[in-house]
């Protein structure tokens, strides 16, 4: 008895092991392309633009990878473009001091820039207090295109 005890007990254990590494699931949750979306009324109850712009292009995305398996809260990101009307980027301009920033826009929306930008201006004036879920603001002077971005931003409903 004791010998087939023996000689069992190192199947078992390789088999017991082999079943809790496939039964963990070895398929990644896979990171989606965000939806750039382009509706300016629906951008307003996440996000007030400093300037008046002719369009916007924005994403509303959930950070890192959707995965049911992980409780607890899920952290959201807006990330957008505006293209603002000559008379409002005048204004923003000359509004606030400017100095070069490091940030830069997700693949999506850079895609949509006419040309890339070598520099992003940002200013504390617009987001020097901003409280936690405010959209930051970064301009580019050459082509009157504001960037704007906010992690779990407060939209209303």
């Amino acid at each position: 008895m004791r010998k087939a005890v023996r000689t069992l007990l190192p199947a078992g254990t390789a088999l017991l092991l082999a079943l809790a590494a496939t039964a963990c699931g070895t398929a990644e949750p896979k990171q989606q392309t965000a939806e750039v979306r382009t509706d300016a009324q629906l951008l307003a109850k996440c996000a007030a633009l400093p300037a008046e712009a002719d369009s916007v292009h924005w994403t509303y995305r959930t950070l890192g990878v959707q995965d049911s398996r992980v409780p607890g809260p899920t952290d959201r990101a807006l990330d957008g473009l505006a293209r603002l009307t000559p008379d409002g980027a005048a204004r923003l301009r000359t509004t606030a001091t400017w100095a070069p920033a490091d940030h830069r826009p997700p693949a999506e929306l850079a895609a949509l820039l006419d040309r890339p930008v070598p520099t992003w201006l940002r200013t504390p004036a617009l987001d020097g207090r901003s409280p936690s879920g405010a959209p930051h603001f970064l301009l580019d002077p050459d082509s009157d295109t504001l960037y704007f971005w906010a992690v779990n931003p407060h939209c209303a409903d």
